[in-house]
């Protein structure tokens, strides 16, 4: 891959290479409205983000420009056979989206979007080889996206998604790893509805394809099949508004079992970065997500919410949790918007995630890790 190529795309995520993110290596929310939300946005789009939630969400957010920083800090830590080893995080992840009212019926725009996931334990113990344990997986989509308002207040959506991936594995040489990092490009589609069914209230149906990435060739030793898919996944969300209210739900399915270097059992059998090789063990998600703003005045909304999932891993598989502490899918959050002008607005937005520690049982008994973390979004956006 060209140098340059590789640069340009890795540029948004250089502060962004260790993380602990709340399902597997997606944030609870995209957009920094639907953050103080809960993430629930299917049905209720807020800003130029929108397509990362539903693609059809563009078509109702007119044309703007939006940008946003997420700030994550908290600490991790793990206990692998008595190995005790703990990681300050503190990552920078930034967003953006602009989108166009190119017609009364259809908008052209783009979301871009951070995910990642990772662990550096600095001066630690070495666990799983002859060296600290450090991992990092960053990964960035772009998803330009056109919509079309095929019946008043009922909206299709689009996105093509173009992904760029970095991953670095560092200590995992009991597993044949080599300390190394390698990137790559990958692909995907989305594609959503947005209608209005009655007076204030919303219907969102989101589907989006696995992004298919090239193969990591530093890491085809390791992973399954050299590839490191991001999961295909579905969702359906309701909004409804009331006087000054609006409430919000989200369900959404994440499909990590079909991607083998995810889904695959550590003792699956076959030999590293074969079909049938060690992987992590992940299982789907459920995830719930519910949300509500008010209206406060003409100038400001205020929010909160909350995102419920199940851990997506299990205390058998738990061996590996150590590289890939991705395990806090319970938060709570609060926001709010302030409408600086008739174009310009700010959004602050919190997010704690509930405590939550991985005991391993079985082949992973002697295992575990965990922590708590806590995330400060802050975004502009802007109406033209």
């Amino acid at each position: 891959m060209n140098r340059f190529v590789q640069f340009t795309l890795a540029c948004p995520l250089l502060v962004a290479t260790t993380a602990g993110a709340s399902n597997g290596p997606q944030y609870a929310g995209y957009g920094a409205q639907a953050m103080g939300m809960g993430g629930a946005a299917i049905a209720n789009p807020t800003d130029s983000l929108a397509a990362v939630n539903n693609p059809a969400g563009m078509g109702a957010v007119g044309s703007r420009v939006d940008g946003s920083l997420t700030a994550t800090a908290g600490q991790l830590r793990s206990d692998v056979h008595g190995a005790e080893n703990s990681d300050d995080v503190l990552v920078f992840v930034p967003g953006f989206g602009a989108n166009y009212q190119y017609r009364p019926d259809v908008t052209l725009g783009v979301s871009v979007s951070g995910y990642g996931a990772g662990i550096d334990y600095g001066k630690s113990i070495p666990t799983f080889g002859t060296s600290k344990v450090k991992s990092e997986l960053a990964e960035m989509l772009i998803a330009p996206t056109a919509t079309y308002e095929f019946q008043p207040g009922h909206y299709v959506g689009l996105s093509l998604k173009l992904g760029y991936q970095s991953l670095m594995l560092h200590g995992l040489e009991n597993f044949g790893a080599t300390n190394d990092r390698d990137h790559a490009l990958g692909v995907g589609l989305g594609i959503g509805y947005l209608g209005t069914l009655a007076p204030g209230l919303r219907l969102g149906i989101t589907y989006s394809t696995p992004v298919w990435f090239q193969k990591l060739d530093a890491h085809e030793d390791i992973i399954p099949n050299g590839r490191l898919n991001m999961p295909q996944q579905a969702g359906l969300g309701l909004a409804y508004d009331s006087g000054p209210w609006t409430f919000v739900f989200d369900y959404l399915w994440i499909d990590w079992s079909r991607e083998r270097a995810l889904s695959n059992s550590l003792t699956e059998g076959g030999a590293p970065g074969a079909d049938n090789g060690p992987g992590f063990g992940w299982r789907d998600q459920q995830v719930f997500r519910f949300g509500v703003n008010y209206r406060y005045s003409e100038r400001l909304q205020l929010r909160t919410g909350v995102s419920l999932a199940n851990h997506q891993v299990p205390d058998r598989e738990a061996t590996l949790i150590a590289i890939a502490p991705c395990n806090q899918p319970r938060s709570a959050h609060l926001g709010f918007t302030y409408q600086v002008s008739e174009q310009l607005e700010v959004t602050g937005a919190y997010m704690h995630d509930f405590r939550h520690i991985t005991k391993g049982k079985g082949a992973s008994e002697g295992v575990e890790a965990g922590g708590e973390l806590h995330m400060l979004t802050v975004g502009l956006g802007y109406r033209f």
